[in-house]
């Protein structure tokens, strides 16, 4: 199992634009056997949050989503961590930015 990591800022306006995002996509990547969305650390007021998801190819569930996270203004510049194994172990990464 892979892993998709998503590091962002964020104001208070952009909660309900990012719980749209993960309600519309969630169950697009569950019923194509993409991944899961596992939940994110994201404060209410602002400021940095992580988005977490499981998958089988780390690329694939990126791939699928990648252009509608850049129609998120506040994605812009997130980092992007692909773990390749478990998030508890030292296994290899790649990191880069939107």
């Amino acid at each position: 199992m892979e892993h998709v990591i998503i590091y962002f800022t964020h104001s208070i306006r952009d909660i309900i634009p990012y719980s749209d995002f993960i309600n519309k996509l969630r169950p697009i990547l569950e019923k194509n056997g993409i991944g899961e969305y596992l939940g994110d650390d994201m404060a209410i007021d602002g400021e940095d949050a992580e988005a977490v998801f499981s998958c089988h190819s780390a690329q694939t569930l990126y791939d699928s989503i990648q252009g509608d996270l850049e129609l998120l203004p506040f994605m812009r510049g997130a980092k992007v961590t692909f773990v390749f194994g478990p998030l508890d172990l030292d296994v290899p990464q790649e990191e880069f930015f939107i």
